[in-house]
């Protein structure tokens, strides 16, 4: 029989453990390294860009573009340094997750976001 306390223990766990994903989720960014003068950045903005934040990944990864040789935003670990554009780095907790170089079309770029979005 559930008592009042189980309840109560119950619902408290699932509020922990829904602050903890929403923790983790809402502390993940995507990061775009760009240059305007990068075709592949160009055709990038065309495909995905004009439409990213009405994505349902925008909600997820929000979209920071940095512009190649400027500093990275404050806190954020790379696993190592970004030498070309476009390059899109997965942010968790301030550390780099993952990275995808170049950009050949949105079906791959989609993809490889739907990959980490189900871990």
């Amino acid at each position: 029989m559930l008592t009042y306390t189980k309840i109560v223990k119950g619902f408290l766990t699932t509020l922990f453990f829904m602050a903890i994903v929403h923790n983790a989720v809402a502390d993940a960014r995507l990061i775009m390294v760009t240059s305007e003068h990068c075709p592949y950045c160009q055709a990038w903005e065309r495909d995905v860009g004009a439409v990213f934040n009405k994505s349902l990944y925008a909600a997820k990864l929000p979209l920071t573009r940095v512009e190649i040789g400027s500093k990275i935003p404050n806190n954020i670990l790379l696993k190592e340094p970004v030498i070309g554009t476009p390059t899109f780095l997965i942010i968790l907790s301030g550390q780099e997750i993952d990275r995808q170089r170049g950009y050949v079309d949105e079906e791959i770029f989609y993809w490889w976001l739907s990959e980490h979005m189900a871990k």
